[in-house]
């Protein structure tokens, strides 16, 4: 890490604090024709927006890669790369590079030999590897040995740093944090150079900890994350949304250093991001030092995902027997963010199940109390390919998700039968308004619209016609797309039954 960088001075925090009402002070129309933009000659595309209100700036990396595009044996590839994107460069997180990477060499050639060994199944000879397995423990702890723990973070931090984070989806996976306004170039130098040559050390330690714990936390251990991973197994059987964003246990404990390398240099190249950054900075300077430190980014020519899912034929259904408190959950296929009827399905789940004016909750919460909760909302698990419209009932003591799932059909087909009112869809468009004008407050929540839109939608400037496309849906449009995806052939049906009730 250059010294010059070492040797920035703390700066106060607090700023970061002012930031959040800065962006969403004026209409969003009015910035429209205030954002500039610039595409670097490896593909990385900048958007910027100046607001110079308060000394500090956000941003959001999109890289257009989640675990929509992995692989079987691979699953959950996408979430561990992410964690893997703290872990420091050859200058940041190590105390001994060159010792480190032969380190690392060997820790490799250990994990290859104990995964060969495990792969024989019933196979495999236990002392073998018992032995195998101590080997590699040795090896972990030997490239340990090199790594100065989240120096990454703590550089960060120190020059008044906030909200450092990532998360992984099906589609995306998004890179975050605040940052005062002088410190740009040394937020261009960090993200230029964890995005463009990464250091995957730790690469088993974190797989078989963090990842692997969070595995267990939000579906081995978790009843509704059981049971809605087997659903999505069974609602989509060909496109990348058949398996859940934290990936197989078996592919966690299973994948390399080698194939996380090859995953990165495949999926983190320059057509693949979308760098957004709002607040007080220059439009110059960030130009300036984007082409310093982002051009080592490679090119690439990532490929798309060509498998469509295909029309179901008859309905689904799974039923998961367990000592928790029954569930339901219904989804039926609709088609990705960039169509037509994507308002149109906003509306349907607005109407039906967001909200305490919904039909869902007037009817099954206060009215009948079949349920505690349920709610409907579209994009299930993603919204760049073929999807879900997802409907979501609990029911209350005593109830069972028979009881739940009979309350929302007769709700679906009333929509179907006779559309819905006036007053409802004004209402929901209402909403529809004010939740997306809430979503562009502060810098941070603008930096991410801007490259939502420009990475799902292929053009940001999609962004400010969002309410206008939101207000073209009419009576007419609910009506039609209702019927042509609330039929039950269209429909897959996951149901937890409580055990003892059985």
């Amino acid at each position: 890490m250059p010294d010059r960088f070492r040797r920035l001075s703390l700066l106060g925090a607090g700023l970061l604090l002012l930031a959040a009402a800065t962006a969403g002070a004026q209409t969003y129309l009015d910035l429209e024709g205030k954002v500039q933009e610039f595409t670097l000659e490896n593909g990385v595309k900048f958007l910027v927006l100046e607001d110079h209100d308060v000394p500090v700036f956000s941003f959001r990396t999109f890289v257009n890669v989640g675990s929509a595009n992995e692989t079987r044996g691979i699953t959950g590839l996408s979430h561990i790369l992410e964690h893997m994107a703290f872990k420091g460069t050859a200058e940041i997180g190590t105390t001994d590079y060159k010792a480190e990477l032969k380190a690392m060499a060997a820790e490799d050639a250990a994990f290859d030999a104990l995964k060969a060994e495990r792969l024989k199944g019933g196979q495999a000879d236990p002392a073998k590897l018992a032995e195998l397995e101590a080997a590699f423990t040795a090896a972990k702890d030997a490239a340990r040995a090199f790594v100065v723990t989240n120096e990454f973070g703590q550089i960060v931090e120190n020059n008044g740093g906030q909200g450092l984070n990532a998360s992984t989806s099906s589609d995306i996976t998004m890179y975050l944090y605040n940052f005062p306004s002088n410190r740009l170039e040394l937020w261009a130098y960090l993200e230029g150079a964890r995005m463009s040559r990464p250091v995957f050390r730790e690469f088993y330690t974190e797989k078989d900890g963090p990842v692997t714990e969070e595995r267990r936390m939000r579906t081995d251990n978790n009843p509704i994350g059981r049971m809605i991973e087997q659903f999505q197994n069974q609602m989509f059987i060909a496109n990348g949304y058949h398996h859940s964003t934290i990936g197989y246990m078996s592919d966690i404990e299973n994948v390399s250093r080698a194939d996380c390398t090859d995953y990165f240099r495949s999926n983190y190249v320059g057509s693949n991001l979308v760098v957004a950054i709002v607040g007080d900075v220059k439009f110059a300077d960030v130009k300036k030092y984007a082409e310093k430190y982002f051009a080592a980014i490679p090119a690439g020519n990532p490929e798309p995902v060509e498998t469509f899912e295909p029309e179901q034929l008859g309905e689904k259904r799974f039923v998961m027997q367990d000592p928790s408190q029954p569930v339901y959950i219904a989804g039926y296929h609709i088609e990705n963010v960039r169509h037509a009827d994507w308002p149109v399905y906003e509306v349907l789940a607005g109407v039906l199940g967001q909200g305490r004016t919904s039909r869902f909750y007037e009817k099954l919460v206060k009215q009948d109390n079949i349920a505690v909760q349920a709610m409907a909302f579209p994009g299930f698990p993603g919204q760049k390919y073929e999807t879900g419209l997802l409907m979501l009932g609990i029911p209350t003591k005593g109830k069972t998700g028979a009881d739940v799932e009979q309350a929302i059909n007769a709700e679906i087909e009333k929509v179907v039968a006779e559309g819905i009112t006036a007053d409802e869809l004004e209402a929901v468009k209402q909403r529809a308004r004010a939740g997306f004008i809430r979503g562009l407050r502060g810098n941070g929540g603008m930096a991410e619209q801007l490259a939502y839109y420009q990475t799902y939608r292929g053009d940001w400037r999609t962004l400010f016609d969002e309410v206008a496309r939101i207000e073209a849906v009419t009576l007419e449009d609910v009506k039609r797309v209702a019927a042509e995806i609330f039929v039950p052939t269209n429909r897959t049906v996951g149901i937890i039954e409580t055990e003892k009730d059985s």
